[in-house]
């Protein structure tokens, strides 16, 4: 989803008191739209992100959010495959293997050409480098069918690999990315892994020059953090929002937003998603409805106010925290940099 700021048209003052104060008769009260109790979606993600860290299988959470967005997923098959892929790798690995053999042997199974992954190694998906196309391309289970990933797909990948064999991986964000956070058990040393290109450590300068990262969202520790394992299926459970919002079900996908930002409180990109599900949903209501402003029914007005105010809140509460509006030639210089890095990991085989 492309998420830039909604120019809206104001059609009176908007009050400076809060908007539920005032709810007319017959007009639409926003704590029963959004009202997430009697969604059993947002009511199964809830339970799944409350669960005690220590009992969180990041595959099996991950695939149980993808059957949400695509229900024909076969969970207990994508395990076995799972499963399959850890044994080969442990079979790579001597007795004493470290952490960091570990983390190596998870790269060159995902990455080099050989027979432990039939000579056919996991690639970045230049057709749909961002997910966007389809979103069934940033699900666990396409991943391990095509080989073909993204900035979703490739990390979480990464992650569920890394924990059943028993390194200290997580999540971490940048702008409309995420990447891997390897601690190592030796030496405490944390390393961002670029699983776009290759896994291999790229320093914060990096994230910073090719993709936008302020320098105040970094003093705000918005960006390139070390995300808890309950952040880090935060993290994955946005694709089911996006599946909303790509329907059209943007009340949903609201409470999808609502469910992720309560576990993982910085979420930039979230609060962008938010911002313009506000704004579709003022589009949808009034915008196409009413040419002009005395054309909409005064008991809807506290609805489309309440819409306004949080459509500029969540663009303006995203700004606070150091977020600014890539650039199409950001955009472009961060395909650039990961197209440059496949080339030299695929001169280097």
């Amino acid at each position: 989803m492309n998420r830039v700021r909604h120019i809206i048209y104001i059609y009176f003052a908007l009050c400076s008191v809060c908007i539920s104060s005032v709810i007319h008769a017959g007009a639409v009260n926003p704590a029963t739209v959004f009202d997430s109790s009697n969604f059993a979606e947002a009511k199964t993600l809830k339970a799944i992100l409350e669960q005690p860290e220590s009992s969180i299988d990041f595959a099996q959470v991950k695939l149980s959010i993808d059957k949400m967005v695509d229900p024909a997923i076969d969970i207990k098959a994508n395990l076995k495959k799972i499963d399959a892929i850890v044994n080969q790798i442990k079979s790579m690995l001597t007795a004493n293997a470290t952490s960091t053999d570990k983390m190596l042997a998870i790269k060159k199974y995902l990455y080099e050409a050989g027979v432990w992954n039939n000579y056919v190694p996991y690639q970045y998906d230049f057709d749909d480098p961002t997910g966007t196309t389809k979103i069934k391309n940033k699900l666990l289970s396409t991943y391990l069918v095509t080989k073909k990933g993204n900035c979703v797909s490739m990390p979480v990948l990464f992650i569920v690999l890394g924990q059943r064999l028993g390194i200290d991986v997580t999540a971490s964000t940048a702008p409309k990315h995420v990447l891997v956070k390897y601690t190592d058990s030796g030496t405490g040393q944390t390393y961002n892994l670029e699983t776009t290109s290759g896994a291999n450590p790229s320093r914060d300068v990096w994230y910073q020059q090719t993709m936008h990262v302020t320098d105040e969202a970094l003093a705000n520790q918005v960006y390139l953090q070390k995300l808890s394992k309950q952040e880090s299926l935060a993290v994955m459970a946005t694709v089911l929002a996006e599946s909303h919002y790509d329907k059209q079900e943007y009340e949903k996908a609201m409470m999808i937003s609502d469910v992720v930002l309560k576990y993982y409180k910085k979420d930039v990109d979230v609060m962008l998603m938010k911002g313009t599900l506000f704004y579709q949903l003022l589009a949808k209501n009034y915008i196409k409805k009413y040419p002009t402003p005395n054309l909409i029914p005064v008991p809807e007005r506290p609805y489309y106010e309440f819409l306004s105010i949080n459509n500029s809140y969540w663009f303006e509460k995203a700004e606070s925290l150091g977020w600014r509006q890539p650039t199409k030639k950001d955009d472009e210089n961060y395909l650039k940099a990961v197209q440059h890095d496949a080339n030299l990991l695929h001169n280097q085989k």
